[in-house]
């Protein structure tokens, strides 16, 4: 037995590393599920906008579990995914609209579903439960829990949701289109909400990949932010395109859309240069940013830079940097810096 203060010991005395609790209960999963997977995933991101006093922090622990769903005779079903996740916000510069205050904490279901891919070789998948919009860039790469986005959050208005929708790709061709709730991270009912969205473009194996995006939405579930008493503009419209070229160390990405929100004509668009290490552990790039929309006394437009850079240090750790500067803002906002570190710790 292990004295005060000593590291409990294995069969043959060696001291257990911190993790080893993992590997034994990963060796237990798999007696049980041979198909299932359960990841731990930690992260710590500090957000300083110089304009809005100190700085901010979000945390999270959440936990990814995956199955391969089988029939009785082996064939698959599909995939089930189960991403619960606990975060803590602490003064964050802009606080998202999932929390009360400033200070607060939320359980959210970062993505739950069940994809049923018993089709996919006829080109048909059926997808429900909680899912990331079929929209533009985030169609082709998967940003969450990244310091590097794109633009569907704000534009959109959402950017994953309840709901359920079919996808594939078949003859060169990938589509997903989807009905959803429209009330964003929470399951709830109101009357005439929905988010409806499509994509369809080429393969997305393609080195030249490219697709056009439709989405038409009323969001009165959604939560309204701050002392709001509702979500503001809920109807939207957006007609978009995306288009991604990949080379062996870099990528060029980019994305537009415009459309409404209610009776206001607004826009959006993003461009993007990323470049990746020989041994793909370092991610930089550039990104330029912008959006408008239009008033009676004309268009109030917003413009910034995004410089970023992931490292991935070892197999389950990485550490992120995002410096962005607002280069043309209405007179009111005025421009500003911000700065975000994120440490992130999967096993």
């Amino acid at each position: 037995m292990a004295g005060a203060g000593q590291e409990p010991l294995d069969e043959i005395g060696a001291a257990r590393p911190p993790g080893a609790w993992k590997v034994d209960f990963d060796d237990w999963l798999f007696e049980l599920r041979p198909a299932a997977e359960l990841a731990v995933d930690l992260a710590t991101r500090v957000v300083y906008r110089p304009a809005s006093g100190p700085p901010g922090v979000l945390s999270w622990i959440g936990l990814d579990y995956v199955e391969e769903l089988t029939f009785g005779d082996g064939r698959s079903i599909g995939t089930l995914l189960l991403q619960p996740f606990f975060l803590l916000a602490d003064g964050l510069p802009m606080t998202p609209l999932l929390f009360d205050e400033p200070q607060d904490w939320e359980v959210q279901w970062r993505y739950v579903s069940l994809d049923v891919t018993r089709w996919e070789h006829r080109g048909l998948s059926w997808l429900t439960g909680h899912f990331e919009l079929p929209f533009g860039l985030e169609r082709q790469v998967d940003t969450n829990g990244t310091l590097r986005q794109y633009s569907n959050a704000r534009n959109l208005g959402l950017k994953a949701d309840w709901g359920t929708g079919l996808h594939s790709e078949h003859a060169g061709v990938d589509y997903h289109v989807s009905l959803t709730r429209g009330s964003g991270n929470d399951y709830r009912s109101a009357d005439g909400s929905y988010a409806f969205c499509l994509r369809i473009g080429n393969s997305l194996t393609e080195n030249l990949s490219y697709g056009a995006s439709f989405m038409d939405a009323h969001l009165t579930g959604q939560d309204a932010p701050g002392d709001l008493q509702a979500f503001p503009t809920p109807d939207r419209t957006r007609f978009g395109i995306d288009c991604r070229w990949r080379r062996p160390s870099f990528a060029v990405l980019g994305e537009a859309s415009f459309g409404s929100n209610g009776d206001e004509d607004v826009w959006s668009a993003l461009f993007e240069v990323n470049r990746t290490s020989d041994d793909e552990s370092v991610l930089t790039y550039a990104q330029i940013v912008g959006y408008g929309f239009g008033e009676a006394e004309g268009w109030q437009d917003y413009q910034s830079l995004r410089l970023g850079a992931r490292h991935t240090l070892g197999a389950s750790a990485t550490i992120g940097v995002e410096w962005s500067r607002d280069i043309v803002a209405p007179a009111a906002a005025g421009e500003g810096d911000a700065l975000a570190i994120q440490w992130r710790y999967r096993f």
